[in-house]
């Protein structure tokens, strides 16, 4: 007879293997980022049912303020760090929404499928996005460890989500997924240097599957990726710094190009 341990040791693998291998409901996948779902549980109890047309404005005098931003750069509210630590939030939420907002082009347009493993990829092709415009930066490199932070922390949190409580298993889980962070960014960096045909088979290799995607489906997103590129390193270092940042919609369709119009 097996033993409880064994049993439930057991009963984890087969969600783990479920959760990573079937489909699962998008809807379920995707979420805000856990830190920021922590921040507004942790002050719910604070919010006020009062709309905010008929509460009243509160007026404060020049000394009130200067002495509250002379307080929170005592303590380090506006320091490098701390502002990173805020921003990656934001920056990290506009990632991670990216497979819900656009849908349509990606589980039908490219067939992928609607599981953990295409959000993952999507998200993290975002992250990589975000984090070539970051390098040009003073601090980038402290703003891309705290975007790859959230990555992890929500990947992480969307396992126990689905039933996976082994410390075990999703550690061993996040060891892979760092595993192919990692060579996904170097694949997409090569490509990002050298030319299409490059940056495609990054593609092939880190997004698509054997039973899925066509030539015209990585040319959108090459497409999409260079466009994006593009609009990011003309995109304003005090709205990135800040984590005001959007995305274009990806299309299923050819861009004319400059000598075209």
């Amino acid at each position: 007879m097996l033993s409880a341990v064994t049993r439930a040791s057991r009963s984890n693998a087969a969600r783990a293997s479920h959760f990573l291998t079937g489909r699962t409901n998008i809807k379920s996948i995707i979420s805000p980022a856990v830190c920021s779902k922590i921040q507004i549980g942790a002050s719910n109890k604070y919010y006020s049912t009062d709309s905010a047309d008929n509460a009243p404005k509160k007026e404060y005098s020049e000394t009130t303020k200067k002495l509250v931003f002379g307080l929170a750069r005592m303590m380090g509210y506006y320091s490098t760090s701390s502002t990173a630590i805020r921003a990656s939030h934001d920056l990290y939420s506009v990632c991670a929404k990216q497979v819900e907002e656009n849908k349509k082009f990606y589980l039908q347009d490219c067939s992928l499928p609607d599981n953990f493993q295409t959000w993952f990829s999507i998200t993290q092709l975002h992250v990589w996005l975000l984090m070539v415009r970051l390098r040009a930066e003073d601090h980038g490199k402290l703003y891309i460890q705290e975007l790859v932070n959230r990555f992890f922390e929500d990947a992480e949190d969307k396992m126990r989500l689905h039933g996976i409580t082994s410390g075990r298993i999703i550690n061993s889980y996040v060891k892979d997924l760092l595993a192919q962070f990692h060579g996904g960014v170097v694949a997409y960096d090569e490509g990002m240097c050298k030319d299409d045909p490059v940056l495609a088979a990054a593609l092939w290799r880190n997004l698509f599957t054997p039973t899925t995607g066509n030539a015209n489906d990585l040319a959108y997103i090459v497409q999409y990726i260079r466009r994006e590129l593009k609009i990011l390193d003309e995109y304003d270092s005090e709205k990135l710094n800040d984590g005001r940042i959007q995305f274009s919609t990806p299309v299923a369709s050819f861009e004319p190009s400059k000598s075209e119009i």
